[in-house]
């Protein structure tokens, strides 16, 4: 699974100072691991995580200081599982969004990585 190739657009540090990583092959139709890293304050995080929690079916827990949010459902055409997880800590979103492709620890490592 290809990182960040140029043809799935544009990807790296974004104009705004996120970081926006994509493996994806461009010739996929679903498989995809999309992740966005960014700052976010903790009256606009907690809100839009309540928001998905209250809403969208999101089950949130607070694991590792933070707050997780996540959920899956069957993707509309083809027969894979797709989901998105979201982790809020100390002003850092990680908003991460999956399509046949949702490897286990993938998030906690991000945190591990950024936190510890």
């Amino acid at each position: 699974m290809p990182l960040n190739d140029p043809a799935v657009g544009p990807t790296g540090i974004q104009p705004g100072g996120s970081l926006l990583c994509i493996w994806r092959d461009p010739r996929a139709d679903t498989t995809a691991l999309i992740t966005t890293i960014s700052h976010m304050n903790r009256g606009p995080a907690l809100g839009m995580l309540n928001v998905l929690a209250d809403d969208e079916g999101f089950t949130c827990f607070t694991p590792d200081e933070g707050t997780r949010c996540e959920k899956t459902w069957e993707n509309d055409v083809y027969p894979v599982t797709e989901g998105r997880t979201l982790f809020w800590r100390d002003g850092v979103m990680i908003d991460t969004s999956y399509s046949n492709l949702a490897p286990s620890g993938y998030t906690s490592s991000i945190v591990a990585s950024l936190f510890e």
